[in-house]
Parts: C-alpha cells; sequence; structure tokens
C-alpha cells in the first residue's frame, strides 16, 4: 500500500502529440489508483468501510446540498451520512496553470454541496502535479504552477469547525510526483500540507486526516482497535 504505488500502476505519462482523450484518459486512471491507495491508508489509521475497496465497489455517490455528488473517497455510515471524504484531482500537462483557476472553482462547489448537507462531515482534498510543474517558471513568472497552486489551495485549508465556511476544506493535501517511465520504475513522490506547506510523511499524512475527524467526533472516535481487515 503505497501512493507510489497508484503512480506505477498508472503507467508512463503520454508525451510528444497528446490528444485530449490521451490526457483525460492518463488523469482519470491516475485518481482512480490514488483513489484506492488513500482508501487502504484510512483503513490502515482504522477508518472502517471505506469506499472505494480494492477490486470492489468504486466512487460512492451521496445527495449533497445541491444535488447529487460523487465521492472519490469516502467513510460513511446509515445512522450519520458522510463522515469523511477526500476529493482526487491532478493537473498533468502543461501548461499546468491553463485550468488551475477553473478546478479551483469546481472544488469549492465540491465542498459546498458537501457541506450543506453534510456540516460535520470532514472534507478534505488530494490535488496531484507531476515535477515538471514545479519547473516551469520564465522571466516572468517568478512562481511555478505548484507554488501558484500551493498559495491558492492555502487559503480555503483548515476548516476547523462545522460553522466554518462550507466552501473550505478540512485539509488539502499537495502531491508532487515523478511519472512513471521506463528509466524511472521506481518513481518518487512528495506530500505537502497546503495550509502549512509543511512537508509530509505519507503515514503523517493519514494520522492528520484521522486527528481532524477525531477532533470533529469525540463520541465517535477511530483507532487501531477499528483496522478494517478486508
Amino acid at each position: 500500500m503505497s501512493l507510489k504505488d497508484a503512480i506505477v500502476a498508472t503507467g508512463p505519462l503520454p508525451i510528444g502529440e497528446v490528444t485530449q482523450a490521451q490526457k483525460k484518459r492518463y488523469s482519470e486512471i491516475l485518481s482512480s489508483h490514488l483513489a484506492r491507495e488513500v482508501a487502504d491508508g484510512l483503513r490502515a489509521v482504522g477508518f472502517p468501510n471505506v469506499m472505494p475497496r480494492r477490486d470492489g465497489p468504486g466512487e460512492k455517490a451521496f445527495q449533497g446540498g445541491l444535488g447529487p455528488k460523487k465521492v472519490d473517497v469516502s467513510y460513511s455510515d446509515e445512522q450519520h451520512g458522510l463522515l469523511l471524504a477526500v476529493s482526487i484531482k491532478s493537473i498533468n500537462f502543461p501548461p499546468f496553470g491553463k485550468n488551475l483557476k477553473n478546478r479551483f472553482g469546481d472544488l469549492l462547489t465540491e465542498a459546498i454541496t458537501l457541506h450543506l448537507r453534510f456540516p460535520y462531515s470532514v472534507v478534505c482534498m488530494l490535488f496531484a502535479f507531476p515535477i515538471a510543474s514545479n519547473e516551469d517558471l520564465t522571466k516572468g513568472r517568478k512562481l511555478s504552477t505548484f507554488d501558484r497552486a500551493m498559495k491558492l489551495f492555502a487559503t480555503v485549508s483548515g476548516r476547523r469547525d462545522y460553522t466554518d465556511p462550507g466552501e473550505k476544506f478540512e485539509n488539502v493535501a499537495m502531491m508532487l510526483f515523478e511519472p512513471y517511465s521506463a528509466k524511472r520504475r521506481r518513481p518518487k513522490f512528495q506530500l505537502f500540507d497546503a495550509g502549512t506547506r509543511e512537508q509530509l510523511t505519507e503515514a503523517d499524512y493519514f494520522l492528520t486526516l484521522g486527528k481532524i475527524y477525531n477532533e470533529r467526533n469525540p463520541h465517535a472516535q477511530i483507532g487501531e482497535e477499528n483496522v478494517d481487515e478486508d
């Protein structure tokens, strides 16, 4: 279980003359594999019944405040509905900043939709960029797209209380990765907390989500005793 496994399973990043269909396909496959690894990571720190299941059902749909919404990774039960969600997004092809603001707006709408219906739910985001997005500096642009994205998403990270603005996320993590290739069969990645800009280990990331959840749910704690063995 590792986010690195998701990068490997996605395969090489298409290069050269890449069609829109190829770009979309790569991004969809990456998100799907990342969702399964994130779900496994949450199960490892004590969240039972997390979707998606490996080799099983995928994303789950919830009736949000603005209509139905599919959630990439979710923890829920019949009594409370949605308790924790992780939305997984990526921008994988240059120009990396072209759709950043549009993606930002879409994600805020997603957070609002879920928080309107489930104000106590812990709604998080994992946003992935290839390493090239951190190297696209020009004479007129002093910040890479990755740095710009980090600053942008920091403004909507850190929702601490159920009464805080619904467009904010309880946690936003940024992932910078080296795509899999014939030369890089063991690609590397880095995780950052967008709000603090601190680098996280993969283990710390999942423990952080568990801590946020437990602070929001003092009477329904998760922990090692709840580790899902499936």
